[in-house]
């Protein structure tokens, strides 16, 4: 007797039979044909009479005749995947009153007559894509009153008829993405008053028709990236209203206008990516409180208003990287209380307000890598309670005691973050040492002197009514005293019980800026700071190893 589990495979395939013989070079599957034979050349004559689907990839078929499927009038389903296909003959799909989804894709033909398809009336889907399409009939789609989904991605199609889409008034899906329009008729999108989804990318539109989408109320996604449009006119998008996402990525627009987004109010998703903004408006977002993602990367801004994010309640992710931000505002993120991602990268950052982050509590992902950042002040990430992702990469990072918040915090909660490679750029006897692998004594901040060569004055040398305002960490470094020569090339750092650490920067050569002593030879130091003076000793003595 056969085991259970192969009796039970062997009585799936009896039942997966075809039950009536199948065409050559194809293969039956309940109601679907799957040929895919590099030696089959025509339209196989005895497909089942049951049978809904059939699928051609890869095949050498290189025409279709008229009424070719005329002894399958049960097919709901044709399509064509990298075949060779050139012709078609009148009425080439004749005798189909059932069709709903006809696809032709990757093959060689470049024009079309709208007597092919003249019977299709019940077809719902119909998808032309990288062919090498250069040119369609104004009657094309004529009888296709029933078309919902519409595919002519990757053809050559350098203009289109402005009365093609006419019968389409069903339509809800038109990709017209990788084409080469240049520009669009106007009134060529009017009739589309069911459309959804619309995809004009990768094209090479260089400006929009005034009302070209006036009547697509019922427009959710509209995609216009990469392409060469530079202006949008203050109206280009007020008729709407019912718009989700919207792509703008990948254009030359230099400028947008302060009412380009205010009908906008159902916006979920914009992408101004790769364009040339240099400023934002005040107020460019104020009628989208909706929207979740935004990214403005890849363009010039060099700051950013303090109100531009003020209604932006519901953000989740802000993309401002690849700009060339060199200050931001301290309130500039202040509104936007569900952010989680915020990216800040390879910008020109050389400093942050404390409260930058204040009020962004649910951020976890934060980007500042590749900016031109030396310290962070004390306490900003105190309210970024999930943070676990933060990049601080290629930037100056000035290991002294500036920095020993962002090394305490990095320290602290290196069990689950994230990123956390952060290095050193100077002082340079600390140059490439981790910042979180440093020790609080190492992070010390020489003695300054000014242009007379007097020592700086310390945190208890002020005088009364001063307006100095200190950091937490220029406080933190006056709690001990820092000693130093007047060239900073010896430093010892103690605090009230003890001094902890020495650093002696030694040369092996003369000439050089550092020091320089000799095998069994002691040089002395008079070191100062605010706690007052200190000499230090050193000797270098060469030992002898006996055996």
């Amino acid at each position: 007797m056969l085991p259970g589990a192969l009796l039970c495979w062997v009585s799936l395939l009896f039942l997966a039979r075809p039950a009536q013989s199948c065409p050559v070079g194809c293969d039956c599957f309940s109601h679907e044909v799957f040929c895919s034979d590099e030696q089959l050349a025509t339209i196989p004559p005895d497909i089942p009479p049951h049978a809904t689907d059939i699928v051609f990839v890869e095949t050498s078929l290189t025409t279709v005749g008229t009424r070719a499927f005329g002894n399958s009038p049960n097919l709901t389903k044709v399509v064509f995947l990298n075949n060779q296909l050139h012709h078609f003959g009148p009425d080439a799909f004749g005798g189909l009153p059932r069709l709903e989804d006809l696809e032709v894709t990757g093959s060689t033909f470049s024009n079309l007559s709208a007597n092919i398809f003249s019977s299709l009336t019940s077809l719902a889907k119909f998808t032309l894509d990288f062919n090498r399409l250069e040119a369609v009939p104004e009657d094309l789609f004529h009888h296709m009153d029933a078309l919902e989904s519409l595919q002519l991605q990757g053809n050559w199609l350098q203009t289109l008829p402005g009365r093609l889409f006419q019968p389409l008034s069903c339509l809800k899906m038109l990709n017209l993405a990788q084409n080469r329009l240049a520009q669009l008729p106007e009134g060529l999108l009017h009739p589309l008053t069911s459309l959804h989804t619309l995809k004009l990318s990768s094209n090479m539109l260089s400006s929009l028709p005034k009302g070209v989408f006036n009547n697509l109320g019922s427009l959710q996604e509209l995609f216009l990236d990469s392409n060469a449009i530079s202006e949008l006119s203050p109206e280009v998008f007020s008729k709407l209203f019912h718009l989700e996402k919207l792509w703008l990525q990948h254009n030359a627009i230099s400028h947008l206008p302060l009412s380009v987004f205010s009908s906008l109010g159902n916006l979920t998703f914009l992408n101004l990516q790769g364009n040339a903004l240099q400023m934002l408006p005040t107020g460019l977002f104020t009628h989208t409180p909706g929207l979740v993602g935004l990214s403005l990367s890849h363009n010039q801004l060099e700051t950013i208003a303090e109100g531009t994010f003020a209604n932006l309640s519901s953000l989740v992710s802000l993309t401002l990287s690849h700009n060339a931000i060199t200050h931001l505002p301290a309130g500039v993120f202040r509104d936007l209380e569900q952010l989680v991602k915020l990216y800040l990268g390879s910008n020109n950052l050389t400093a942050l307000h404390p409260a930058l982050f204040q009020n962004l509590s649910k951020l976890e992902l934060l980007s500042l890598s590749r900016n031109q950042l030396t310290t962070l002040p004390g306490g900003i990430f105190d309210t970024n309670y999930n943070l676990f992702n933060l990049a601080l990469y290629d930037n100056p990072w000035q290991c002294d005691c500036h920095l020993a918040y962002l090394s305490n915090w990095l320290r602290q909660f290196s069990d689950h973050l994230f990123n956390i490679h952060t290095y050193c750029a100077g002082p340079a006897y600390l140059k490439g040492q981790m910042v979180p692998a440093l020790k609080e004594e190492q992070l010390v901040c020489p003695v300054t002197r000014d242009r007379l060569g007097f020592q700086a004055l310390g945190l208890d040398d002020r005088e009364p009514g001063g307006s100095w305002d200190l950091t937490v960490e220029e406080r933190a470094a006056h709690s001990r005293c820092t000693y130093s020569n007047p060239e900073g090339t010896v430093v010892l750092a103690c605090d009230k019980a003890q001094c902890r650490w020495l650093h002696i920067q030694l040369s092996p050569r003369q000439g050089l800026d550092s020091l320089v002593m000799t095998y069994n030879a002691s040089q002395e130091w008079d070191l100062k700071s605010s706690c007052g003076s200190v000499r230090v000793t050193v000797s270098i003595e060469a030992g002898v190893i006996r055996p």
